[in-house]
């Protein structure tokens, strides 16, 4: 073959004619023969078809259905229907081509609930232009991952728990194997396997769980236990207050409204997880209600796509292939669409790309990341040199097996950007809307972890490098100082000092990720309500470098305390004079003729039944204010197991103090 037929085929190649049979039989004839005329003929031939391929090197066929896109370059409408969605869609794009606002138009056009997983606060803005969009800050959400989904089996659950925990924080088989098996002994001590039913443990109990596995250091499980306690712990103590809680939001009713869940300002790791155990708790959802093939019913919409389908992880061998992987090709069959945007399409699983019906190549700057797009489209050469040419809001868009279609995509418009002022102030009533259950615990979960006791399970504590300066803004400076003037203070009453709840909620969320506070929850007559507990860190910062004097009287935790100081200060509204820490009570009365005295019980200890025969050899009686029935039933036991003078105990739940409860002066 001579040159010059070489260099026609590579003309045709590059504008795309060769895909024309009878054009690739001409050229291919020219340059197996010697005749003028036929090389004469195809280099006529080639140019010709080129001419039109400079122009628009595209087909101008249409995709039908109702979800606008925008307009292909000849300007008709570009519509995708709902079912194109249930097959998935990705579209790749640099920062600023435009992904951004190809969601907010597929928003405005698809029926069907959505759920945006936010990781830059882009989409809060939408609630500018739909009152009915619930916006959640990860502060202001409340999950179980332990509490199944409706209608699926704790151990089935446990099985895909261990999966997303695993795959989220690059867990090894030997490490998820374990998480497994501790997740399941939990289950059994919650008695999940008998009878199905709240409460569930949550990821506080399973971490202290795995701390009260004591094992060899010899073993090699040893080093499967201190990998999943290590990302557990981490998780847990980043997450703030998004899993203190026995039973979270209500996922099944989240999934008939618009969503936004915000994950701004969370660890990788924890973003990661809360990602993908939602897609999971829905898709378990959809199998156990056996909800399949009644068209789109919901929609994710994800941007960094690679967060959750890493090809680093897919690869990973040793973990086995992702289980979030297989759930892509799965959720279609239930009506769960997923909606990926990404940057960097080299970085995506090889399963999203395969798994997705619908590809939009939006502008790309890097060569390696558009080739890699542009392979996959199966573009000519002159398509990509044209594709290459896209301005911002300008695509080629691939439904199915059809051919690729240059789109100029509608502009969306916002009224305004919302601030945290305006999302707390419009948010504010979905907010407080949302019910949750705290967590609780079992006599089968206590006796595992800490036999002989019966104490509420703390919250994790803050580990911090002990050389770590802290460094605390005004407002979080602020906010500890009233911690310590006003240990007993709500966070409503504190969130008022700020120009803004948000900002008082910042403020507090910063000493609790610095380990300087602890939350703790009390619930009284009037419903619950909100502690803050220094550490011993807090306690040192608050002395040393805010020069406060940290002192309090009553003894114990915070909850405690505020009990004490509760059950004082009604003592003595009602006319007797009442007096902390006296005789060695927690609180002591004098009621002119008699003396009564009352420990407030946090749990059924046997500490408890001492001080009870102390007291009952100096005063006429005694009164047990106890956290919650169970306490009372086992502290009513083991008085009647000692035999003790039980006429002279008076036993009351914290709720029932009140002043009619009390004897009158």
């Amino acid at each position: 073959m001579g040159q010059d037929i070489e260099n026609l085929l590579e003309f045709a190649k590059r504008n795309g004619v060769l895909d024309d049979p009878s054009v690739r039989r001409l050229v291919l004839a020219a340059g197996a023969s010697d005749s003028e005329y036929l090389q004469r003929l195809a280099s006529r031939t080639v140019l010709n078809k080129s001419v039109g391929h400079w122009r628009y090197p595209f087909d101008s066929q249409r995709v039908s259905g109702r979800i606008r896109l925008g307009n292909d370059f000849p300007g008709r409408p570009f519509l995708l229907s709902e079912g194109d969605l249930t097959q998935h869609l990705l579209a790749v794009g640099q920062s600023g081509s435009g992904k951004t606002t190809l969601f907010y138009n597929m928003y405005e056009n698809v029926g069907v609930p959505v759920w945006f997983f936010d990781l830059k606060q882009d989409y809060r803005h939408l609630a500018s232009r739909d009152s009915d969009l619930l916006v959640l800050p990860w502060s202001e959400l409340k999950l179980n991952p332990l509490r199944p989904p409706n209608g699926v089996p704790p151990r089935r659950w446990a099985q895909v728990f261990s999966e997303m925990f695993g795959h989220s924080t690059a867990l090894l088989s030997g490490s998820k194997n374990y998480l497994l098996k501790s997740v399941i002994k939990l289950y059994r001590a919650y008695n999940q396997f008998e009878e199905v039913s709240e409460p569930f443990p949550s990821l506080i109990e399973l971490q202290a769980l795995i701390e009260a596995d004591s094992m060899s250091y010899m073993r090699k499980s040893s080093n499967y236990r201190d990998t999943v306690l290590n990302r557990l712990e981490a998780m847990n103590l980043t997450a703030g207050t998004v899993f203190d809680c026995s039973r979270g939001y209500d996922l099944e009713e989240l999934l008939k409204r618009d969503v936004v869940f915000e994950f701004d300002g969370l660890s990788r790791d924890v973003q990661n997880f809360l990602m993908e155990v939602l897609f999971a708790h829905v898709f378990e959802f959809r199998l156990a209600q056996n909800q399949r093939n009644q068209g789109l019913r919901h929609l994710f919409f994800l941007d960094e796509g690679k967060r959750v389908f890493s090809v680093y992880k897919e690869r990973q061998n040793a973990s086995g292939l992702p289980e979030i992987d297989e759930l892509t090709a799965k959720m279609r069959e239930f009506g769960e669409g997923l909606v990926v945007g990404d940057q960097e399409p080299s970085k995506l699983t090889d399963s999203i790309k395969a798994n997705t019906y619908t590809k939009v190549l939006l502008p790309l700057g890097d060569r390696k990341q558009f080739d890699e797009v542009a392979d996959s489209l199966n573009l000519s050469e002159r398509q990509r040199e044209f594709a290459q040419g896209l301005g911002t809001g300008e695509a080629v868009v691939q439904v199915g097996n059809s051919s690729p279609i240059p789109v100029s995509l509608d502009d969306y418009s916002l009224e305004k950007q919302v601030s945290d002022e305006d999302l707390e102030q419009s948010q504010a009533d979905n907010w407080t809307s949302l019910s949750y259950d705290p967590r609780s615990l079992t006599p089968g979960f206590k006796s595992i972890v800490a036999p002989g006791r019966s104490d509420e399970v703390e919250s994790p504590k803050v580990v911090e490098d002990p050389q770590r300066e802290l460094d605390l803004s005004s407002d979080a400076n602020q906010f500890l100082k009233d911690v310590v003037e006003n240990p007993f203070r709500g966070l409503t009453d504190r969130y008022s000092d700020f120009p803004s709840s948000y900002k008082g909620n910042k403020a507090k969320n910063e000493l609790v990720d610095n380990g300087v506070v602890v939350e703790r929850k009390v619930h009284t007559e009037k419903g619950k309500r909100k502690l803050l507990q220094l550490t011993d860190k807090g306690r040192e910062y608050a002395e040393t470098e805010l020069e406060l004097e940290v002192k309090h009287r009553g003894r114990g935790g915070v909850i405690h305390r505020y009990w004490q100081h509760q059950i004082k200060d009604l003592f003595e509204e009602t006319g007797w004079s009442a007096f902390l820490e006296k005789f060695d009570a927690d609180v002591y009365v004098n009621m002119g003729n008699t003396e009564l005295v009352v420990e407030v019980a946090m749990g059924d200890n046997p500490r408890e039944i001492k001080h009870v025969e102390e007291h009952l050899e100096r005063f006429d009686t005694i009164w047990i204010a106890c956290r919650n029935q169970e306490v009372r039933e086992g502290l009513r036991q083991r008085i009647a197991e000692k035999r003790l003078d039980d006429n002279r105990v008076v036993f009351r739940l914290f709720r029932e103090f009140n002043k009619e409860q009390l004897p009158s002066t």
